[in-house]
């Protein structure tokens, strides 16, 4: 990978801080990022902002690896260590928890996969503390619902259903677990627009599923092609309100390398609704970490290429300059727009367009009765 010191400014990053994270994960395994990043920290760096940053553990984890973390002012190196370490418990705490919950599921026979931020951190990322989540995701079978529903009860935890048709939280009384996501499909059925905008195949993706040894509890996750395709539809789902979903799927490149068929992930793009939220999400990734032009091959163009919209709209690209710049998205007006180019097909667009109008006139009734 090459980019000199010259090209820094037209990184697509808002701020000096932005940068020197990315930097700090890139020099890791790179003399010449290294180079940059200690000319970057002696040109000054504004630490408060950098600490603030949710990403920010991954880079104090590389400066650390580097032993460049004596270059950060004391009191701020003494936070982030803090954090490091009070994340790094608290990730441990609650693994330990889900892995007995899997250990639970699997004497019931009930097969499970793990999902994003805690399978990943177990895995992908070189160190457990790295990541932060708020949450633990499962995926069920959808005829194994009421089965787990009665294991969890037996488990001390409250069920809450939400007004999704594909998840219900659980919340355990005991102790101070975090919430659990149950999830039987990864695709909200009753969002106007999810519904029409992506195809996901659950019975593909468990036929395609992993084994794999969670904290000495057999579970499976996804396959890399799978978690790809999911991970940058979960991003555009959420608004791509946070960066570290853009880490999971850099780390995951890292450590499957030459493992993704990108054949596979292609055709099942197209056949899942699913080219523009990859698209988005590695292209956002190629600007940040330049991984298209780095030596290990984590990325081709030639897959950019295949995956990138035929038309791209000023109102779609300037969406997308907002989300490189890590600034923030308005929650509905983007998220709008982003699924309706998502949307390939126009009889859908309108089918969505008409279900949200008629759900939308629906939502004061609904209220009502939740009230009553």
């Amino acid at each position: 990978m090459h980019l000199i010191v010259s090209q820094r400014e037209k990184i697509l990053t808002t701020s000096r801080e932005d940068f020197l994270i990315s930097l700090s994960i890139l020099a890791s395994e790179n003399n010449e990022k290294k180079r940059e990043l200690k000319k970057t920290l002696d040109e000054g760096v504004n630490w408060d902002r950098f600490s603030e940053r949710e990403i920010s553990l991954s880079a104090y984890y590389h400066l650390k690896k580097l032993s460049l973390h004596d270059l950060i002012p004391l009191p701020i190196n003494r936070k982030l260590e803090n954090r490091f370490l009070s994340n790094t418990a608290y990730n441990i705490i609650h693994l330990e928890n889900l892995a007995q919950l899997v250990k639970n599921l699997k004497d019931k026979k009930i097969p499970v996969i793990i999902l994003k931020g805690a399978a990943l951190c177990e895995t992908v990322y070189p160190h457990v503390g790295m990541r932060a989540f708020c949450d633990l995701d499962i995926l069920i079978r959808k005829k194994d619902i009421q089965r787990v529903m009665g294991l969890l009860e037996q488990l001390d935890y409250t069920l809450s259903f939400t007004h999704a048709r594909h998840h219900l939280m659980a919340f355990q009384n005991s102790n101070h677990s975090l919430p659990l996501e149950v999830h039987w499909n990864l695709v909200n059925d009753a969002s106007p627009f999810q519904k029409y905008a992506f195809k996901l195949s659950m019975d593909r993706f468990w036929q395609d599923a992993r084994p794999f040894n969670f904290r000495g509890a057999e579970a499976s996750w996804l396959s890399p092609e799978h978690q790809l395709i999911y991970l940058s539809v979960h991003m555009l789902k959420e608004g791509y309100s946070q960066r570290k979903w853009l880490l999971d799927i850099y780390y995951l490149l890292k450590y499957f390398k030459e493992q993704i068929d990108w054949q596979k992930l292609l055709e099942e793009c197209r056949e899942f609704h699913a080219r523009r939220p990859v698209y988005y999400a590695l292209s956002a990734l190629d600007e940040l970490f330049h991984i298209t032009e780095m030596k290990e091959g984590l990325l081709s163009r030639k897959v950019l290429d295949e995956l990138k919209p035929r038309r791209i709209s000023r109102v779609e690209r300037s969406i997308f300059d907002r989300l490189v710049k890590n600034k923030p998205l308005n929650s509905y007006f983007h998220r709008f727009f982003l699924y309706v180019f998502s949307i390939e097909r126009l009889t859908d667009k309108l089918k969505a367009l008409l279900s949200l109008l008629k759900y939308s006139l629906q939502l004061p009734y609904i209220k009502l009765k939740e009230k009553a």
